[in-house]
């Protein structure tokens, strides 16, 4: 039997024999499953005429061969039938081309009266009402009659409708095979691959419910060898090298370095797409990776099984075995810039490549950086990453970089900030993995007149209550505990009371939006702080970090007063504190932004 998974259009199960044994229960789709599927061939019928459709997969059909050319369904026989009760149908509305002996469908042990599923599929067409001679002639008939509901009701056009889910025969017109819809094929040797019963294996590909992944099926095409002798051996290799790959890619800080965002159910199918995606174009079929949801299986399974050549030289053999050295190349690589230390004990590819890929951007992809790699030596791939992170900035003038103004921007030089004081400290990596997204904290809190709450204003005076005795002013804390006297805190007090403490606090007047009073924290830990002021949040801030939260290395210097110099009082965050921190983050950026000239030497 062909041991190959592949793709097989509806037009070759026609004539075939399955057998569905009595270890999986009946057919149970409901209504809105037969729904999506007719509107998942019909968009792909209206995309096929807009020329942007190629081929589109069902989920894989797993079989293995019984006696007499019947295959037994271990799993997708839910869809199978479906099919065959939608063809069925079609049969009817007249002479398309659908022939009249389809598939057969054996359900083992579900007769009632001597009369089969099988017979009862084959007389579907005869379906006026809901059959409840049992669950499963229920099921069937509800579905027979949901697709006829679904024809009356959005009116497509047959004809068209016929020739995607059956398409024509190719012709001398055709750049490849026909556009057609397709199960994965997925035959599976029982006896001599497994060496276990079907209804193990069964269990095995339906427990949870889980589809086929890609990179199963990816993995049983990387399975094969060529030689039988060498079959064990190949596979104990390549499951060694999978799993050695798959558990590096698992681990948090590593995963989240190389990919900031998209999540994989096997982490190694990141790679699969990386690959998938540098080699496509020499696939035929070309497969639309946005439309099929097993997109990066048919790239590999078409240039595996055709053998496509996209090597060159006679170290490999065969394509499998180069696809394969392409992927632990793409794995090794990542590791490299992952654990790689300069003589100073930087992670200097780590953190630059890293921010690049949290920021993001059509030029700022893993594709994009390893291009740079590979046609670099190193200390010059080091000073393109360097060019990378300038032209994603353009010039910076940080007067027009705050709160208000350039919201984005102020978040990734922020970013860049704490990336680059970790790597100079050198020994220590940024936790990218430990960052899902940033909030801009102001290191001075902004005037309270925004807060109107009852309950809200009760706390913040309280907490100003407590502080009143720093400010050393008998009238401030006078008023303090008059308006929590109140039943019902008057606003405009409030508010006034706000300001004096705010002026008391700092002078940080217009610059208050200004990236030299911006921090990054994340928004949990941010919402935390409220409009606390500049000593209070410090405190805020030591006893989150105590707890575990991540507190970038820059905003705990910010509430240290690290960058300042000389300093007389830890409880303001006043004007020269702002310049100190801004004149830092100059310095530390200025290999990784360009400066507005007026800037330099503040």
């Amino acid at each position: 039997m062909n041991n190959n998974i592949s793709t097989k259009p509806i037009s070759e199960l026609l004539g075939m024999s399955f057998f569905i044994p009595a270890y999986q229960r009946g057919y149970r789709w409901e209504e809105q499953q037969i729904i999506d599927l007719l509107n998942d061939i019909l968009e792909f019928q209206k995309k096929k005429d807009k020329g942007i459709g190629e081929f589109y997969c069902l989920q894989p059909l797993i079989v293995t061969q019984k006696e007499n050319e019947v295959w037994e369904v271990v799993d997708g026989q839910q869809r199978l039938t479906s099919v065959y009760i939608l063809l069925s149908y079609l049969s009817t509305k007249g002479d398309y081309g659908i022939p009249t002996d389809l598939f057969s469908i054996e359900y083992e042990t579900r007769e009632k009266d001597n009369y089969s599923s099988r017979q009862f599929l084959k007389d579907i067409t005869l379906t006026t009402e809901l059959n409840k001679t049992n669950i499963d002639f229920y099921r069937m008939s509800d579905a027979f009659l949901t697709i006829k509901q679904w024809f009356e009701e959005n009116k497509p056009t047959i004809g068209k409708f016929v020739d995607t889910l059956i398409s024509h025969e190719p012709n001398e017109n055709d750049d490849d095979e026909a556009n057609n819809i397709r199960f994965i094929w997925y035959p599976i040797n029982i006896n001599s691959d497994t060496k276990e019963k079907p209804n193990v294996t069964f269990a095995k590909y339906n427990q949870g419910k889980i589809d086929l992944t890609n990179a199963e099926l990816i993995k049983a095409i990387f399975y094969l060898t060529d030689s039988d002798k060498d079959k064990k051996k190949h596979q104990i290799k390549i499951g060694y090298e999978w799993d050695d790959i798959e558990n590096t890619l698992r681990k948090k800080d590593f995963w989240h370095f190389i990919n900031p965002s998209k999540s994989y159910l096997n982490h190694i199918e990141f790679i699969f797409d990386l690959v998938a995606t540098k080699y496509e174009k020499q696939t035929n079929p070309k497969i639309n990776k946005n439309l099929d949801r097993y997109w990066s299986f048919h790239v590999f399974n078409d240039l595996i099984l055709k053998n496509i050549k996209i090597y060159e030289g006679s170290k490999f053999s065969n394509t499998r075995d180069f696809l394969w050295d392409e992927i632990k190349t793409y794995y090794r690589t990542f590791v490299e810039w992952y654990s790689n230390k300069d003589e100073e004990n930087k992670y200097i590819y780590f953190h630059l490549i890293g921010f690049l890929l949290q920021v993001g951007g059509a030029e700022n992809t893993i594709e994009k950086v390893k291009e740079l790699a590979e046609t670099n030596s190193k200390s010059q791939f080091v000073k393109e990453l360097q060019e990378k992170i300038k032209s994603h900035f353009d010039e910076i003038d940080f007067n027009e970089i705050g709160y208000d103004d350039n919201t984005k921007k102020a978040k990734e030089i922020l970013l860049l900030f704490n990336v680059i004081t970790t790597m100079n400290g050198g020994f220590n990596k940024f936790s990218f993995d430990r960052i899902s997204s940033w909030s801009l904290e102001h290191i001075h809190a902004q005037l309270s007149e925004e807060i109107t709450n009852e309950k809200d204003k009760r706390q913040l005076l309280e907490e100003q209550k407590n502080d009143f005795f720093i400010f050393k002013q008998a009238e401030l804390s006078k008023e303090i505990i008059e308006l929590l006297a109140m039943p019902d805190i008057d606003q405009t007090r409030f508010v006034n009371l706000q300001k004096e403490i705010f002026d008391l606090s700092s002078d940080a007047g217009s610059t208050i939006h200004s990236i030299k009073n911006l921090a990054l924290l994340t928004p949990s830990d941010n919402s935390s702080l409220n409009n606390s002021p500049f000593h209070r949040k410090r405190d805020k801030i030591k006893l989150l970090d105590e707890k575990g939260s991540f507190i970038p290395i820059c905003t705990k210097n910010v509430f240290l007063k690290y960058y300042s110099k000389n300093v007389e009082q830890n409880v303001k965050w006043d004007k020269k504190d702002m310049d100190a921190y801004l004149a830092e983050m100059k310095s530390v950026l200025t290999d990784y932004v360009k400066i507005k000239k007026e800037y330099y030497g503040e």
